[in-house]
């Protein structure tokens, strides 16, 4: 498991050579140790029955392996550079990408130090509306309706419910790309501390739901809450985020259709 948590940082370590040096080779290798962590989760996340998350894992590891096949196959002398500039670019984005996510991800510390505050932040909110709650360090939300308590379990807050991978995914996407810092700093602005507060938003959604059993009984009501319309309202939260994202970094959507255009090309080659 200590092998696992210390394959990401050495990609990211890949990476940084990789970006210095500008070797194609080493990129590579990064995005082939990527795989390997995308392996672990992929099963993790299978074994636990959530297939939502591990279906996430997989098209990422299949990602992965693209990037790694792409990166280590000679390309036309006359599409090399800009091809060269594309993968690099990619590379970046997912360098900042993790620099950002590991660390909660891989070190109890900040990981604790991360759900702490969201609980925190998501038990202040529900008694802002009424909704009588404490909280319990570092991640459990209780009900003052201590009754419900001798039957049902309380809310407990993990770090897929942070947000930290949706907030992470845009910080290397805004400041990856090439464009000006003031429309990237913009961008980040719509995007980041929005994720954030849309996520608390999610969050209250669902304990309330989950305390109050909106849809049935608790468990019925979490469900509904966590499994239906919170997976809905996240989705649809994102779509519009990225498209604000787009609008302001229109350089970010000419990257993704740049990768796609490669593909493509790669395939009739």
């Amino acid at each position: 498991m200590i092998l696992i948590s210390l394959i990401p940082f050495i990609a990211i370590g890949l990476f940084l050579l990789a970006l210095v040096f500008r070797k194609r080779a080493v990129g590579a290798l990064g995005w082939m140790f990527f795989a390997v962590y995308c392996s672990s989760e992929v099963v993790y996340y299978f074994t636990k029955g959530e297939y939502f998350e591990a279906s996430a894992a997989l098209v990422f590891l299949v990602f992965t392996l693209l990037l790694a096949a792409l990166m280590l196959k000679p390309t036309p002398e006359a599409s090399d550079k800009g091809d060269e500039e594309l993968f690099f670019t990619i590379t970046k984005i997912s360098l900042i990408t993790a620099v950002f996510y590991f660390p909660f991800a891989e070190i109890p510390y900040l990981e604790t130090l991360l759900i702490y505050i969201t609980t925190n932040i998501t038990a202040t909110v529900l008694n802002l509306f009424n909704v009588g709650v404490y909280m319990v360090y570092p991640s459990s939300i209780y009900t003052t309706n201590s009754s419900f308590h001798e039957v049902y379990k309380p809310i407990k807050i993990i770090l897929d419910c942070t947000a930290i991978q949706s907030m992470v995914l845009f910080i290397g996407l805004v400041f990856g790309v090439n464009a000006p810092l003031r429309r990237k700093l913009k961008a980040f602005v719509v995007s980041v501390p929005t994720i954030y507060v849309l996520n608390i938003v999610r969050n209250v959604f669902v304990a309330a739901a989950y305390f109050e059993c909106w849809f049935g009984s608790p468990l019925e009501s979490f469900y509904i809450a966590h499994g239906v319309i919170a997976k809905i309202f996240v989705m649809i939260s994102l779509i519009a985020v990225a498209y604000a994202v787009f609008v302001i970094l229109p350089e970010a959507l000419d990257l993704i259709e740049s990768f796609f255009r490669v593909i493509l090309r790669k395939r009739h080659v």
